[in-house]
This record gives C-alpha cells, sequence and structure tokens, in this order.
C-alpha cells in the first residue's frame, strides 16, 4: 500500500442520462485512487465513458452521485465558484487537440494560465520558459503555433496544462492526433514532465502501447472502474 498521499479519489460514481428508452447509466459505482507521484492509464472501449469520468474527476461535469475528492477536498458538492478555484489550483487538463490560441507565442501560451492566475509579467515568462524547455522548445518560443509541428504544439500545451502547477495531471488522448512516431516521442516527454515535477496523471487512451510506460492501469467495465495494476501489453 503507497503512503503517498492521495491526489485523486473517485468514490462510488454514477452518472446516469434519461433517454427516450429508459436510463442510460454510463458509470454504476465507479471507485478508484490515484496518489502522488502515480501516472495511471485509462482503458476501455470506445463509448465505455473515459472522457465522461475524465470531465467528472476534472469537476467539469457532476456525478449523478458519488463523490470526487481532490487532494483531500470533497468537490461534488462545492458550488460552481469554488469548483473553478480548486480546478484552477489543483487540476492541469491535456486533450487530443491542443487548442492553443494562434495569435500568440509558444512562451504566450503557456504564460497565459499564470497571468490569468495574477503572476507578475516576468515571473510567469521564466516559469514559462522553464516549462518549455523541460519539454525541449526553448528554440520555439517565439514562434506561433502556426509555426510549430502538430508534435511540438502538443508539447506546449502539456507545459500549459503545468503552468499552475496542478496537484493532478488529466490527459484525454493525448497522442490520439499525432502520428506514432511523434506520438511516441511526446508521450515520452509528457511522462518525463510528470515525472520530474513529482505529479500524479490520469491519461485516457486507445493507444494500449503506451501502458507499458505507465505505473498502473485502469479498465473501464461495465460502468465501473477495474485496477488492472502493472499491465504489460
Amino acid at each position: 500500500m503507497s503512503s503517498a498521499p492521495v491526489v485523486l479519489e473517485l468514490r462510488n460514481l454514477v452518472r446516469s442520462f434519461p433517454q427516450a428508452s429508459g436510463t442510460l447509466d454510463v458509470f454504476k459505482g465507479a471507485s478508484a485512487t490515484i496518489n502522488r507521484g502515480e501516472i495511471v492509464t485509462l482503458v476501455g472501449p470506445s463509448g465505455a465513458g473515459k472522457s465522461s469520468l475524465l470531465h467528472i474527476a476534472g469537476l467539469l461535469e457532476r456525478p449523478t452521485s458519488g463523490e470526487v475528492v481532490i487532494a483531500g477536498e470533497p468537490a461534488s458538492g462545492l458550488p460552481e465558484r469554488e469548483r473553478t478555484r480548486l480546478r484552477r489550483e489543483a487540476l492541469g487538463f491535456v486533450y487530443q487537440f491542443h487548442h492553443l490560441l494562434p495569435e500568440f507565442s509558444a512562451l504566450e501560451n503557456v504564460m497565459m494560465p499564470l497571468r490569468i492566475a495574477g503572476v507578475a509579467k516576468a515571473e510567469a515568462a521564466r516559469e514559462a520558459k522553464r516549462l518549455l524547455d523541460l519539454v525541449g522548445l526553448t528554440p520555439r518560443l517565439d514562434h506561433r503555433p502556426a509555426q510549430l509541428s502538430g508534435g511540438e504544439q502538443q508539447r506546449v500545451a502539456i507545459a500549459r496544462a503545468l503552468a499552475n502547477k496542478p496537484k493532478l495531471l488529466l490527459a484525454d488522448e493525448p497522442t490520439g492526433n499525432l502520428d506514432p512516431k511523434t506520438a511516441d516521442l511526446v508521450f515520452e516527454v509528457l511522462l518525463g514532465i510528470v515525472r520530474a515535477e513529482g505529479l500524479a496523471a490520469l491519461i485516457a487512451t486507445h493507444n494500449h502501447k503506451l501502458i507499458n510506460y505507465t505505473d498502473r492501469t485502469l479498465l473501464m467495465h461495465e460502468g465501473k472502474l477495474v485496477d488492472g495494476g502493472k499491465l504489460k501489453v
């Protein structure tokens, strides 16, 4: 049993959607914990609810019932303002598409969440440069997204997700829009920076080869989460 602090705890999550033919139950008591410093992959067939689970864990959606605990703070019953605060302070997000702002440079894109959080411009620039160096993009600081390759754009997105020093990184198919060689490189960068920063990470992916490089795997099965341990593919 790990003695590391629990960063994410999902307790008996239920998520139901009313339909004309009845109720669709996406989650039927899904539970899991992720500790600090642990990188966990989330796998399951298309339509099993991986993205929905990340949205609930990331406080973007509310479960029908159950509890989400972020760094020891129960969040399901919090008002929206407090959920937004907790999202900003504790969570970082990486999506399949990078969603960079096209009119800003790589440096400015990574600075953006810091500036929104009230960090002074000079300090925000220093931290953004540090993160972009960690993902190997120091020579590309002044390049806008259109001047970067797909893999470089996704590395900027990873740096941006970590700008506010989150405790938990949530990634939804972070390499799904890249060719296999670039995907491997970006995933290697993602794992390296998560480990260097000492975060917890939950990464949803269809690329089962990535399971080999993470600490543990959660399998979505019939509305529940099954801990697959350290799988090899």
